[in-house]
């Protein structure tokens, strides 16, 4: 029971990445409470994500775990919400992250009645993003930072257990993508970057905000059209999808 006399409930907050990938493996292998594991999906993944969502299923299934993937009431996606908004998500307010990730999640664990004891995917080499819950009915864990385990430590255990490792997850228009990011989607799902390029250049603040503003910091007039063109030039040579600006910005 909580101290408010509920029911507590205990819940992994799936992000579809190494850290919280590693994270089920780790409660798993050391039979800590879980009860399910919840994903708030905002539609636009990249498609190993979602792919990868299926290998989670089947080894909760194991184990007798829900998976339950939490989406916007109004069952729009974030595309086609920044589509009919003209706008991109923005790095500074982060209305996306709030409106589908931490409010679908929220709504769902009020509907819950109890009170949930949420598992945060952040590991010891991201300490600076742990926080308490704003919730009154939620309490923020972290195992992977009480043991101290890194990134690194992640891949590994995923590796014994004999899983393939996931790529970053993160939404494919995601305004911290890194270059090496932007690069990976041009290369392996081209039309996901044209629909990026269409998204920012459709947007009523394009051309003076962009979708590569936060890794061009500098140099804040390049576009994805510029860096299109600059990929097929050869430039800019690093393709690892792993190499992206989003430290899991869209905790919930």
């Amino acid at each position: 029971m909580s101290a408010a006399g509920l029911p507590t409930r205990h819940v992994l907050s799936y992000g579809g990445g190494v850290n919280t990938v590693a994270l089920m493996l780790l409660l798993i292998r050391n039979q800590e409470p879980l009860d399910e594991v919840v994903f708030a999906d905002t539609g636009v993944e990249v498609p190993e994500t979602y792919a990868y969502m299926e290998i989670t299923r089947d080894y909760l299934e194991r184990y007798g775990i829900p998976f339950h993937i939490i989406r916007k009431r109004n069952g729009k996606t974030l595309y086609e919400t920044c589509e009919a908004r003209r706008v991109f998500p923005s790095a500074i307010w982060r209305w996306s992250t709030r409106d589908f990730k931490v409010h679908p999640i929220l709504g769902y664990y009020r509907s819950l009645g109890t009170h949930v004891n949420q598992y945060l995917g952040i590991a010891h080499d991201e300490i600076w993003r742990m926080k308490d819950s704003p919730s009154p009915y939620v309490t923020n864990l972290y195992p992977l930072i009480d043991k101290k385990m890194t990134r690194a430590d992640c891949v590994a255990l995923i590796e014994a257990e004999g899983l393939p490792v996931p790529v970053k997850s993160g939404c494919f228009f995601c305004p911290f993508n890194s270059i090496g990011r932007w690069k990976w989607l041009y290369e392996t799902h081209p039309e996901l970057f044209q629909k990026a390029v269409v998204l920012e250049e459709q947007s009523k603040h394009f051309p003076a905000q962009r979708l590569t503003d936060q890794v061009f910091r500098e140099k804040a007039s390049v576009k994805l059209r510029d860096l299109a063109s600059r990929f097929a030039d050869g430039e800019l040579p690093s393709s690892d999808p792993s190499l992206s600006a989003c430290g899991g910005e869209c905790m919930t």
